[in-house]
């Protein structure tokens, strides 16, 4: 098992909502030794499993909710503790724990998102915010 894993998730259909498996999609082709990257569509309760016992989990998202790239860890307490039909950061690296152990880092990397509509391309400002978010995530894992 790899030390880290990058998990990118959104709706690639939603235009900037794609945006987080975009980002999972360029660190995959980085090849980063120790490294492992999936793609999702939502957070389930199935990715507990591969969570438990990394050294560092790096979630990426597109968020209507940050006007730039932000960083920051997740801290399982805060999670809504509900898991049905998908769920929030929190929620799914706490889960870790009942499966093994909590990761020893976990962080969820924000990329702005103002266009959600139907369509495949990202808005001008959540792609440049895909492309530092890429090169933010390779400074964090190979830290």
């Amino acid at each position: 098992m790899a030390d880290v894993l990058v998990v990118g998730y959104g709706n690639d259909l939603r235009s900037d909502d794609g945006a987080g498996r975009w980002v999972a999609d360029r660190i995959e082709e980085l090849d980063i030794a120790g490294v492992e990257v999936r793609s999702v569509a939502q957070l389930t309760p199935e990715l507990a499993v591969a969570i438990s016992g990394r050294r560092l989990v790096v979630l990426v998202d597109a968020s209507v909710d940050t006007e730039e790239l932000t960083v920051s860890d997740i801290d399982p307490s805060k999670g809504s503790g509900v898991m049905s039909h998908h769920g929030d950061p929190g929620t799914v690296i706490a889960m870790a724990a009942s499966v093994g152990t909590l990761p020893a880092r976990a962080v969820l990397v924000s990329i702005p998102a103002t266009d959600l509509g139907l369509g495949f391309s990202m808005s001008y400002t959540t792609a440049a915010a895909a492309e530092l978010a890429v090169a933010t995530i390779a400074d964090i894992v190979l830290a």
